[in-house]
């Protein structure tokens, strides 16, 4: 029998006991047994968030069912091994005639010590007999002093995967689809489990737990997100109650509490997406920040920004992140997000910011872009002595500086960061740079809340028509300074983000519903791509489909002078 060479081919044992489906108390005689299990499952999660005692038992239940499985999850493989020389088995194991047989696993060696001599190592092959070698790889083995023995690879609980155990161990009626996926929040790993697997949460967060080294908490999400700050209630499956965590995206750092805040660390590359439209000396409303994914990486990118969010936690989490990054270019605020439009367009006014970087910033930025030289420097060096050629040596305090450092202004990122990432953290090169004149008008609105963003146009109807009574004709003569200058764009960008059900034509139902919401007429409504008179300058990215009959999207576009000036 020829046992797979890929260990993602092996499963446990099939004699491993799965667990029961269960039935609800209340479920009729002839439910069918999923749907029953399925509210069991409720129930208990039910009675668990009522009762602590109960959801401890429940706990205890499930952990010692978990103790009793992993002992059955052991399998042995009876392989056979060639002993032979330590310092021939690595050249026998890449032989061309021995190789396709050797078994190689990403959790064990292929080559393991031989036990009863030190100098000797035992090369794990993936048979069971003698007569599934092949003449040449006989042969070969022979020459390189080795002989066939018997050797048993034990896969035991350390060997498995959590999928390959939740589907070994759950009901068989759900090993299709078995929750082994999650998020990851720094130390904590969010999972979203679907009704039929709740009877069994603390058993699952409890594999999640043991089989992830970086993970120390487990928590369920325990109702939808619709609530006005973007939480929701969890319950803990596994590990210890810390839900304070620090994670690392587009070169920075951010501390939450994901309790109170909202994050999805599945949104990285959009966040680097639409922060790689931004250039430096631009001013970005942020209108809502959360604790500031999109307003902390665009500051570092020396951009102005005014970020905002309604829910106080997060307000909170944007001051502490933009201290602990040194992203001295964020101005945050509280308030509602409609009122944070009309602050937005009178505080760039009144600011009029610098379109130049402060002398400190320059100074940032060079010292940041010399010690990126001299680090690719000692990186070519070294890898010139690596190649046994002559090469200059490595200058250690600059090759041992951490990239990227969160205080630091300007400047590319760290060698190695993905293009995305790098692309946050680059600085903008000479042809880039804005007018010299000051900043008074928002370049980019980001709008990040799917569910409602696009409501919130309605904010922009004559915001600009309020502004010129404050001000007079310097808006127009502003207005008409840009349109002069290719560099820049005189009217702003909005990226504003929403789900849409119309999964068929996405674009016609955003773009309808944000036409609305900003009172265009007909004649003026937004037109997606690929149709006749597109609206210029409009694009929609799908970000991520987040249900079956549901997808969220990016729609950006060019707000016009009439809603501007309405």
């Amino acid at each position: 029998m020829r046992v797979p060479a890929r260990d993602d081919r092996l499963e446990p044992s099939e004699n491993v006991p799965r667990l029961p489906l269960l039935r609800a108390s209340n479920a009729a005689p002839d439910a069918p047994p999923l749907l029953s299990h399925a509210q069991a499952g409720v129930e208990m999660q039910e009675r668990a968030a009522s009762d602590e005692r109960l959801a401890e038992a429940e706990k205890a239940a499930q952990l010692a069912a978990l103790s009793d499985l992993k002992h059955a999850l052991t399998k042995t493989l009876p392989l056979l091994g060639v002993r032979l020389a330590a310092r021939d088995a690595s050249a026998l194991a890449a032989h061309a005639a021995v190789q396709p047989h050797v078994f190689r696993s990403r959790r064990t060696k292929h080559i393991m010590p031989d036990t009863a001599d030190p100098a000797r190592r035992i090369l794990q092959l993936g048979i069971m007999s003698a007569d599934e070698l092949p003449t040449e790889a006989l042969d070969a083995i022979r020459e390189a002093g080795g002989e066939l023995v018997p050797h048993h690879v034990v896969l035991d609980w350390d060997y498995w995967t959590v999928d390959q155990i939740l589907r070994a161990v759950l009901p068989a009626e759900l090993e299709e689809g078995a929750p082994s996926a999650y998020s990851a929040i720094g130390h904590i790993a969010h999972v979203n489990l679907r009704e039929e697997y709740l009877a069994y949460r603390y058993l699952i967060g409890q594999v999640i737990l043991e089989k992830t080294p970086r993970i120390e908490t487990v928590v369920n999400k325990l109702d939808t997100i619709d609530t006005e700050f973007r939480v929701f209630a969890m319950e803990l499956l596994a590990g210890r109650p810390d839900y304070y965590a620090v994670v690392s995206e587009s070169g920075c750092e951010f501390e939450l509490d994901f309790r109170a805040v909202y994050w999805n660390s599945r949104l990285h590359t959009e966040h680097a997406r639409i922060i790689s439209k931004f250039k430096q000396n631009q001013v970005i409303a942020d209108v809502m920040a959360g604790i500031g994914p999109f307003a902390v990486p665009a500051a570092k990118r020396l951009c102005w920004v005014l970020a905002n969010d309604l829910n106080p936690t997060c307000y909170e989490g944007l001051l502490a992140n933009s201290a602990r990054n040194n992203a001295r270019r964020v101005e945050s605020s509280c308030m509602d997000g409609r009122a944070f439009i009309e602050h937005a367009v009178n505080r760039a006014w009144d600011a009029s910011f610098p379109s130049r970087p402060s002398e400190e910033e320059q100074q940032s930025g060079r010292s940041r872009r010399k010690a990126q030289r001299a680090r690719t420097k000692a990186a070519e060096g070294a890898a010139k002595d690596t190649a046994g050629a002559a090469g200059p040596q490595g200058q250690p305090d600059a090759q041992n500086e951490p990239a990227g450092q969160p205080g630091a202004t300007g400047g590319p990122e760290a060698a190695g960061q993905g293009d995305a990432q790098a692309s946050v953290g680059a600085a903008p090169s000479a042809q880039t740079q804005l007018v010299p004149g000051p900043r008074r008008l928002i370049d980019h609105f980001v709008m990040n809340l799917p569910a409602t963003a696009i409501e919130f146009l309605d904010a922009f109807r004559g915001v600009y028509t309020r502004l010129e009574a404050r001000v007079g004709s310097a808006l127009a003569e502003e207005l008409q300074s840009r349109a002069n200058d290719s560099e820049v764009e005189p009217l702003p960008m909005v990226h504003v983000h929403c789900f849409t059900k119309a999964l068929d034509a996405p674009g016609e139902d955003i773009c309808e519903r944000a036409s609305d919401a900003l009172g265009l007429g007909k004649g003026e409504r937004l037109v997606p791509p690929g149709k006749d008179n597109a609206t210029p300058d409009l694009s929609l990215h799908l970000v991520r489909s987040v249900a079956p009959n549901k997808d969220m999207y990016c729609l950006s576009f060019r707000l016009p002078r009439s809603v501007l000036f309405a």
